[in-house]
């Protein structure tokens, strides 16, 4: 049997909570509520969650600064999350884009508009691939200058680990070139820096310090070449 997929509804007003929840009431998914930042971050980092649709007009933590620590936390940024917005003026919608979310939805909310969020983003989900240890050194580098080298820890079919001491900046746009193991041609691509483990104060302390990159511009090949080398390193299978 398939297992129903948990989504997380986070807003302050109980009322919008229980609309949201009975938009979905027919749809095979496990709804949990939260009505603060601070209580969603508690549910996600102890049971995971497949999709966060969360306001942002809430006091104390609200939506976008919440979205910002779910983003930055090694096991919880590739969780999608949507932010609900009611009529913000455009340097709070730049806010909530600047968080990382993955969509920004405005109210008045209706049915169709929240299923068709909902379906879109749990479709995603499930091509969503296990994380590996690799240990691959990766060139890299601002812009089109691939002037750093450095090695992974891990490798998803989204992203990698480098472990590095180099401060560059959260979300900066980098150039990515490296070996998977046992390959003969290298992998080329963008990467955006989506979160920081940095020295003195990391998210993880069981990572090294470094950066996590998720890949942007992968061709069709390339994504295919590294989903396979995942999927083999699961299974204790090599590369072909």
């Amino acid at each position: 049997m398939e297992i129903p997929k948990k989504i997380l509804l986070v807003d302050d007003v109980k009322l919008f909570l229980d609309m949201e929840r009975s938009f979905l009431n027919r749809e095979r998914v496990q709804v949990t509520t939260a009505t603060s930042g601070e209580e969603a971050l508690k549910i996600l980092r102890a049971t995971r969650q497949h999709l966060v649709l969360m306001d942002h007009l809430m006091p104390g933590l609200d939506g976008a600064s919440c979205c910002r620590q779910i983003k930055q936390d090694p096991a919880l940024f590739t969780t999608p999350v949507v932010l609900i917005t009611d009529g913000l003026p455009p340097e709070e919608v730049e806010l909530c884009r600047g968080s990382g979310c993955d969509d920004i939805i405005q109210k008045p909310l209706n049915r169709s508009l929240l299923l068709e969020v909902v379906r879109r983003f749990l479709k995603l989900a499930d091509r969503a691939t296990p994380r590996v240890k690799s240990r691959m050194l990766v060139h890299y580098g601002l812009k089109e200058r691939k002037t750093l080298h450095d090695y992974s820890v891990n490798l998803s079919a989204g992203g990698l680990f480098i472990e590095t001491r180099v401060p560059l900046p959260l979300e900066s746009i980098i150039t990515l070139e490296f070996f998977l193991p046992g390959a003969e041609k290298t992998v080329c691509c963008k990467g955006k820096i989506v979160w920081i483990n940095a020295e003195g104060s990391p998210f993880n302390p069981a990572l090294p310090p470094g950066l996590g990159i998720e890949f942007l511009d992968l061709c069709r090949h390339d994504e295919r070449r590294i989903q396979e080398f995942v999927l083999g390193e699961c299974l204790g299978e090599p590369l072909a």
